[in-house]
């Protein structure tokens, strides 16, 4: 029996056609197979795991552009052609150290090869690995306890003299046998290294060079744009990532974002029903145009109008009604939590993809110094995020949602009174 879910039975899907979670190797309701699109950096992908004894690959770009789904099917398809890979990407935490970074990636090798019942190492091997990962770490030996990618805490036995030379010696004999196995290298991907601090990220990649070189290993970093540049100051660091570049992920074209949401409801229909697509061909332009091709966002923005504006029967969002919808989400959810004057500060934001304190203060007339004020404030609503640094410049972009602020409404077209209150009169 197929299990529905709420109003998407009524447009006949399983699910809801607009997620945004990211294709996973395994599971989940959209296959790995349904990726569409990223021919050329999915080659580069393949090429460096082709490439014996190992390599270090940046994939960066925006939040939302698709980094960790196109990171997954490379690693699909590489399994497809033996490798092996970690069951799941590796989350990484801002409490990290270099030890327990490691150790992560040892329990990452440990589920992954429980899960698959492979006899990919010796038997005592995997049986030292086990005992690594059920210990409770000593949080004096490590720095800080094991972060939640799950170590086991009812065995109260605790490490109090392994080095992190040790763990990546264990790492190599680790992977050593595991190519013995499988004749090729090994795929390790870490994912979210936007979480980091600055100076968090750049004191554990110069910790971890050395792990990092760790022959037969070919390890995936993903992050934003700050990541990159991060990275790339670090000459001990750069010297040592794939071509001393990374795989910079633009966004994707109206034509991509069409055809992946077609794969996706023909992937998620309800075999028995007839499908009602939720939107015309007018309303993803629309959406498209205001987020410029980023996949998050536009997928967002779909559900979350669909779920507003469904009630008994499917409804299909034209260009007005999905405008409509999405400014009259957004003008409730913020209406009377921002001072005036930083609603200036975030308008002048929100219409441009990024926007440094000095452009806002010419295009408001604000000073500089009250200008960081507000910005200050928006940051700890959520309605802005620091998007890179260049030198002393800070980059600023607004939650993506708040882009709804510049749709036109039917108002909007009508000459509405400019005395109404709320947001959507800051425009």
């Amino acid at each position: 029996m197929v299990e529905l879910d709420g109003i998407w039975e009524l447009y006949g899907f399983k699910t809801d056609p607009f997620s945004t979670s990211p294709l996973l190797l395994y599971g989940g309701q959209l296959p790995i197979t349904s990726f569409y699109g990223r021919r050329k950096e999915i080659e580069t992908l393949l090429k460096n795991f082709s490439s014996s004894g190992g390599s270090r690959q940046l994939v960066c770009g925006d939040v939302g552009v698709g980094k960790t789904t196109l990171v997954n099917y490379a690693r699909y398809k590489a399994i497809q052609k033996g490798h092996f890979t970690t069951f799941k990407e590796i989350a990484v935490q801002s409490n990290w150290s270099a030890d327990t970074f490691i150790l992560n990636t040892l329990y990452a090798f440990y589920s992954t090869i429980k899960l698959q019942k492979g006899d990919f190492v010796k038997k005592e091997t995997y049986e030292k690995l086990q005992a690594l990962v059920d210990l409770k770490v000593d949080s004096k030996a490590f720095g800080v306890t094991v972060g939640p990618i799950g170590f086991n805490y009812e065995n109260q036995t605790k490490i109090q003299t392994t080095s992190i030379m040790a763990l990546m010696e264990f790492v190599q004999e680790i992977v050593t046998e595991i190519r013995q196995k499988t004749g090729k290298d090994v795929i390790i991907h870490y994912n979210n290294l936007e979480r980091l601090p600055e100076k968090v990220l750049r004191v554990l990649f110069e910790d971890l060079r050395d792990f990092f070189q760790t022959e037969h290993i070919h390890f995936v970093f993903v992050g934003n744009l700050t990541v990159y540049a991060t990275i790339q100051s670090i000459p001990r660091v750069s010297s040592i990532t794939s071509s001393g570049s990374a795989i910079i992920l633009s966004e994707l074209s109206f034509d991509e974002i069409d055809h992946i949401l077609s794969i996706r409801m023909k992937e998620l229909r309800i075999k028995a029903f007839e499908y009602t697509i939720p939107y015309t061909n007018d309303a993803l332009k629309t959406i498209f145009d205001l987020y410029g091709g980023n996949i998050r966002n536009i997928l967002n923005s779909l559900s979350t109008a669909v779920k507003a504006i469904t009630n008994e029967k499917p409804v299909v969002l034209d260009k007005q009604l999905l405008s409509d919808t999405l400014r009259n989400v957004i003008d409730s959810r913020y209406d009377g939590q921002i001072a005036p004057r930083a609603k200036d500060v975030l308008i002048a934001a929100v219409k441009n993809d990024e926007v440094t304190n000095r452009q806002i203060a010419k295009n408001t007339g604000i000073a500089r110094s009250n200008v960081s004020t507000y910005l200050k404030d928006l940051e700890k609503c959520g309605c802005i995020y620091l998007r890179r640094k260049d030198g002393k410049d800070k980059f600023w972009s607004v939650e993506p949602a708040l882009k709804w602020l510049l749709l036109k409404t039917t108002q909007d077209i009508r000459s509405r009174d400019p005395n109404q209150r709320g947001l959507e009169n800051y425009q």
